[in-house]
């Protein structure tokens, strides 16, 4: 009979300690008066409020406490609003929409994605501009079409300007104030009938409305972005590269880790597994095919690197930067700023350890500008004083011909990453079909694919009708 090996389990006093708990404010009574009560500490600005409970030892001030404590836990150990028990109805009277704002946005904050958070700050600004102090439970059909009209116009009064939102964009900011006012009525902060009669205003149809259509995403012209790339690091070029042969967003890419790679498969294609996308959510996986020519772009950065650490850092590019400009320099070393010397101890902002789909913008909309300049007339003027002018100085003296003529140069000679997934979409139409792109761009559906991504190939088109006349 086989023998029992005993296990090695580590004597009680040398187990690591399980963490504590944290404490939980306890229901008491009033020195030297018949009511309870709990003291509750915001666990942000560190304030203590006291809630008073009713008559110490009822079962309803005992059903209080255990409600008022769910509530601070449940909203991150912040204190409460005073009327935290109040009747629905006696709160949905007060609630003003400066106050629902402020609750929603508390919430939808660490909800959404970052970009979506900041989307609904846009809309919900405008709102509170208009109807900040009115109550809440007033606000209607009406006044909902009166903000859309404020987004259709735009405003030039405001720092900084708001140009009109187009006729997609406008529908979506006011479908999140609609989510707004169903969040609020989920929470018993407002009559459900709110929500309902805001859902009756229809969205703005095509050729029906004065607002502004926007314009198709187009694939980014090459000779362009060609021209931009020696004013781009390394790292964002090799981003350029895997956004043209894999057809990913820019939001996916930038946070590409070794660990997030599988490259043991047999026919020698690498899986990429972004940690976070824009569908997971819905509970969908998100899959990115590294080919042959996309593993060449990503090997150099595997050198060398943690699992855990993001192949395309701004600080390494930064780094590279400063090294190459010493490199350049022709002053001797002994004499002028030593390396370093004239660099901030703590300067506001530092470079992040990702590219974020922001800053990848931003950067590629800083080489757009320098390599791309406008025509003497349309640029900042030097000063008698030897200072360059100001860009909003330079808007301010321009006529409205020529700011016109600047926006024209500079939309010609611009262009953002995302074209670039509309660049790999087509090419990959063109060469393996429609089903292929939509695999490769991870489309639920080809028809996303075919109205909105993949450019179709006029080319053959018209080569068809050239030759049956």
């Amino acid at each position: 009979m086989p023998r029992l090996l005993a296990r090695s389990t580590p004597p009680r006093s040398s187990r690591p300690a399980a963490p504590a708990p944290p404490k939980v404010p306890g229901y008491r009574q009033r020195p030297g008066y018949g009511q309870a009560l709990v003291t509750l500490t915001d666990a942000v600005t560190r304030r203590r409020r006291d809630y008073w409970l009713g008559e110490h030892g009822t079962p309803e001030s005992r059903e209080r406490y255990h409600r008022v404590i769910a509530l601070w836990e449940a909203g991150g150990r912040r204190l409460p609003e005073s009327d935290w028990d109040a009747a629905p109805a006696e709160k949905q009277a007060g609630l003003t929409i400066n106050e629902l704002i402020l609750a929603y946005f508390t919430w939808a904050e660490t909800y959404y994605r970052p970009t979506e958070a900041g989307t609904l700050k846009v809309a919900l600004r405008l709102l509170r501009v208009m109807y900040g102090q009115s109550p809440a439970a007033e606000f209607g059909p009406q006044k909902l079409r009166l903000v859309r009209d404020a987004m259709i116009r735009g405003s030039a009064t405001e720092t900084p300007v708001r140009p009109p939102w187009t006729r997609v964009y406008c529908n979506q900011q006011c479908r999140r104030i609609r989510a707004m006012f169903k969040w609020a009525a989920s929470h018993e902060m407002l009559p459900v009938s709110v929500h309902q009669t805001l859902a009756t205003v229809e969205p703005l149809k095509r050729g029906r409305t004065a607002a502004r259509e926007g314009r198709k995403v187009a694939p980014a012209a090459i000779e362009i972005v060609d021209a931009c790339r020696p004013h781009l690091s390394r790292q964002v070029n090799a981003l350029i590269d895997l956004q043209l042969l894999t057809g990913a967003r820019c939001g996916e890419l930038v946070i590409l880790r070794p660990i997030d790679i599988d490259s043991g498969r047999k026919d020698g294609v690498w899986l990429y597994r972004p940690a976070r996308h824009k569908n997971e959510h819905f509970g969908k996986e998100r899959v990115i095919y590294l080919g042959p020519k996309a593993q060449e772009v990503v090997r150099p950065f595997l050198e060398g690197r943690r699992l855990d650490a993001y192949l395309f850092s701004p600080r390494e590019a930064e780094a590279e930067r400063r090294a190459a400009r010493t490199a350049r320099r022709r002053t001797p070393a002994s004499c002028g700023n030593t390396v370093g010397s004239n660099r901030k101890d703590r300067p506001a902002r530092q470079p992040g350890e990702h590219y974020t789909s922001a800053s990848y913008y931003v950067a590629i909309l800083r080489a757009c500008e320098l390599a791309f300049q406008p025509p003497d007339h349309l640029r900042p003027r030097v000063l008698p004083d030897g200072e360059v002018e100001t860009k909003r100085a330079m808007l301010l003296r321009m006529t409205p011909k020529e700011r016109a003529e600047l926006d024209a140069f500079r939309k010609a000679h611009r262009w953002h990453p995302h074209q670039l997934r509309h660049n790999a979409g087509t090419n990959i139409r063109r060469e393996f079909g429609l089903e292929a792109a939509q695999l490769v761009l991870g489309h639920s559906s080809a028809q996303i694919t075919d109205a909105v991504y993949a450019e179709r190939d006029t080319h053959r088109a018209a080569e068809v009708i050239r030759k049956i006349g």
